[in-house]
């Protein structure tokens, strides 16, 4: 937990508190048996602030996480379904659809009154004193998800034009080695499918530069 008006130390380490320690599974229904008292906390926050010095204090509350686990605590879907935006009704088939305009138009307190009030909510969201424009996925693993996904795809497209050859992997190599990355392709003996070398934090950022 940190305080995001304290702009000039926010970045440092010492700026954030762990609130909660938890060994067990990440899964809905054991965090929210754990998070009772937290959550019972944040809502008097919320509704009543803190008195200190006789002067009020109101709290607004931002939730932000990986991707995995911000639909868990929303009790929602997961990013491959077809519901999968927590924020918006598109669904896998309007996705190509440029006509549409996509807006934060969910509202946490219609899942509060109903939980699957809109398709892919199927629990009620354990935050849910957190409006959903304060729900905020964290910018680096939606990077490296990006990535993986773009990587792919090139090493797709080289597949379907039938440029995947040695001439191919050869030029990808020696780049790879320009930049410093150790990654190599190799053929499964016994599928004659192509792997390649998974990419690490660093080595994706090396490549986007």
């Amino acid at each position: 937990m940190a305080i995001l008006d304290d702009k000039d130390t926010l970045h440092k380490p010492n700026s954030y508190h762990t609130i909660i320690l938890y060994p067990g599974c990440e899964n809905y229904d054991s965090l929210s048996n754990i998070m009772v008292p937290f959550c019972h906390d944040l809502r008097n926050l919320k509704e009543q602030g803190l008195i200190i010095n006789n002067i009020r204090w109101n709290f607004q509350f931002y939730f932000s996480s990986d991707w995995k686990f911000l639909a868990t605590c929303l009790g929602f879907n997961g990013a491959h379904s077809k519901n999968f935006c927590p924020w918006c009704t598109i669904s896998k088939s309007q996705q190509g659809d440029l006509s549409k305009e996509w807006s934060i138009s969910k509202n946490i307190n219609k899942l509060v009154e109903k939980n699957n009030y809109y398709e892919g909510h199927t629990r009620k969201p354990l935050f849910d004193m957190i409006p959903l424009d304060h729900w905020i996925p964290d910018e680096l693993h939606i990077m490296l998800r990006i990535t993986d996904r773009l990587w792919s795809l090139l090493i797709a497209e080289l597949m379907e034009q039938n440029l995947f050859n040695d001439t191919a992997r050869k030029i990808i190599i020696d780049e790879m080695k320009r930049i410093k990355i150790n990654f190599q392709f190799w053929q499964d003996h016994g599928s004659k499918t192509w792997n390649y070398t998974s990419l690490m934090g660093n080595d994706k950022v090396k490549i986007q530069q």
